[in-house]
């Protein structure tokens, strides 16, 4: 039989686990408020902010002064950072030129269904750097802000899938299908995550990007012994899908940030994109060429 000293310690001690567990539950409760609290917080400033601006450039047009250093003090980002000179200039550029590229692709696209999937390609890419342009070169209310980023967010997962759209017409149908069918429907998932949860975790954004990023190496092995595609194209895809990478990864750490008041991380995150389409854009000139034969 237990003694009444190993009762009374068996005692204590079962209280003690007990009195850890409600600490540790409500360590979690204050932590997760403290979080809710921050990132509400954080939209409140935003918003602020961004009525301080508009309050200063009104003031300042009173005043008299000259409008570009009026537009210099008030481009902030949604952080309320003063936004580098050439935010959103490199997506204003490269949204005529996919335009150009797509309609280019589709002229020398051979049957309907690759017609369209180019179409789709060019749909992605355009409605992908015109958002980005117009959300980092605006100066939008909190309310056209918060829709503007919620689309630019999603719009990268719209360009890998369309991208992949026509590529995989130089497989046979059952992978060509596969491949689509497979690609929106990760794409569904990830919008899903950016829309519903648009204040999720920076790293969580990342992932999701990085991953639907190289989901198409899967498929490298069955494009570099098609006779449609070859080892060319799984070079450009790869090539495209690292350019992807590279800038979500820039992205993530802010760093490097070369010039903070001209060029700086986001910039290089942006001409990840653009490479990243340049390369796939040339992957799928040379599938609808080798189809031609």
């Amino acid at each position: 039989m237990m003694t009444d000293e190993e009762i009374q310690a068996r005692r204590q001690a079962v209280t003690e686990a007990r009195e850890q567990a409600l600490k540790a539950r409500a360590d979690a409760a204050r932590l997760k408020a403290k979080l809710k609290a921050e990132r509400i917080r954080s939209k409140a400033e935003a918003k602020a902010k961004h009525i301080i601006a508009k309050g200063e450039e009104r003031a300042a047009r009173l005043e008299g002064i000259a409008p570009a250093e009026v537009e210099r003090k008030i481009r902030l980002d949604v952080h309320g950072r003063p936004k580098p000179a050439m935010r959103g200039w490199i997506h204003a550029v490269a949204a005529p030129l996919s335009l150009a590229a797509g309609i280019v692709l589709i002229c020398l696209a051979q049957g309907t269904g690759l017609k369209w999937a180019c179409a789709v390609f060019m749909v992605a890419s355009l409605v992908l750097f015109t958002n980005s342009a117009c959300y980092h070169l605006g100066d939008w209310s909190p309310r056209v802000t918060d829709v503007l980023r919620r689309i630019d967010h999603v719009n990268i997962f719209l360009l890998i899938a369309g991208t992949y759209t026509p590529v995989s017409f130089a497989l046979q149908p059952f992978w060509r299908n596969f491949i689509i069918i497979s690609m929106w429907a990760c794409t569904a998932v990830a919008i899903i995550i950016h829309v519903i949860w648009i204040n999720a975790p920076r790293w969580l954004y990342t992932l999701v990007y990085i991953v639907f990023g190289i989901y198409g190496l899967a498929f490298m092995a069955l494009f570099w012994t098609s006779p449609y595609a070859g080892p060319a194209v799984v070079v450009l895809l790869c090539s495209g899908g690292a350019c992807y990478i590279l800038g979500a990864i820039v992205y993530a750490l802010r760093r490097p940030d070369p010039w903070p008041k001209v060029f700086g991380f986001h910039e290089i995150f942006h001409c990840g994109t653009v490479a990243g389409y340049a390369c796939h854009m040339v992957a799928i000139y040379m599938v609808i060429v080798a189809l031609w034969v």
